[in-house]
């Protein structure tokens, strides 16, 4: 039961992200849509080292490896900076492939 109400609190996070993307792109009009997408993605990405750590430890799975093991391109980067980088990519490709943001035309 716990690891569904863990996948079940990445999804809601994921649909907050989502709608919050949607909306921004809906009512406004933007020249880079793209970089509307990843600054909001970026926004969602938990900065202090004690969030950061409770966040990643919360995924299973996939998830998990991504962030605990997948690589960081930047080498020499501290194990929460890591941590953030991996976040940030999981989230965005999380968001980039959820149906509502590839039906917007961004």
């Amino acid at each position: 039961m716990k690891d569904t109400e863990e996948r079940f609190i990445l999804d809601n996070f994921i649909n907050s992200i989502v709608d919050e993307i949607e909306e921004e792109l809906t009512e406004y009009d933007h020249e880079y849509s793209y970089d509307v997408v990843r600054e909001i993605v970026d926004g969602y990405v938990p900065i202090y080292n004690v969030q950061v750590v409770e966040f990643a430890h919360k995924l299973d799975g996939e998830d998990w490896s991504a962030i605990w093991l997948g690589e960081s391109p930047y080498e020499g980067e501290s194990i929460i900076r890591q941590l953030q980088i991996n976040i940030y990519e999981l989230l965005l490709d999380k968001v980039c492939s959820h149906e509502k943001i590839r039906k917007l035309d961004y």
